[in-house]
C-alpha cells in the first residue's frame, strides 16, 4: 500500500516549524530596528556635542556659563568652560539623551 501526500500532524508540525523559524526571524529584524534607533540618537547626542564644542572654541574668552538649553528631539546640552592652567581652557559639553542616557564630550582648548 502506497501512501500518497501528507498526514495532518505531518502538516502541523511542519507548520510549527515554520512559524518558529518566521518568528525567529522577526525578532532579528526587531532587534535590527532598535539598534539603528539607538545608533541615530547616539550620533545626533554626538552632532550636538561637537557642535557646541566648536561654538565654544570660536566663542573665547574666560569662563562663560552657558544655561543648558533644550535641543530638537528631546535632547538637552549643557555647556562648561573653566580655565584650566595659563594658556589653557577645559571645555565640557553634556548631551542628555531623550530615553533618560548621556553624552559626554571634555576638551583642553589652547587660548592666545
Amino acid at each position: 500500500m502506497s501512501r500518497r501526500g501528507m498526514t495532518l500532524l505531518e502538516a502541523i508540525v511542519a507548520l510549527v516549524i515554520l512559524g518558529l523559524v518566521v518568528l525567529s526571524y522577526l525578532e532579528l529584524f526587531a532587534g535590527t530596528v532598535r539598534s539603528s534607533d539607538q545608533a541615530k540618537t547616539w550620533s545626533q547626542a554626538v552632532v550636538y556635542a561637537e557642535d557646541a564644542m566648536e561654538e565654544a572654541k570660536l566663542r573665547g574668552a574666560g569662563p562663560t556659563p552657558v544655561p543648558a538649553e533644550g535641543l530638537g528631539g528631546g535632547f538637552d546640552r549643557r555647556v562648561e568652560v573653566n580655565p584650566y592652567r595659563p594658556g589653557l581652557t577645559r571645555v565640557t559639553v553634556v548631551v542628555s539623551l531623550p530615553q533618560g542616557g548621556r553624552f559626554e564630550l571634555e576638551r583642553l582648548v589652547s587660548r592666545p
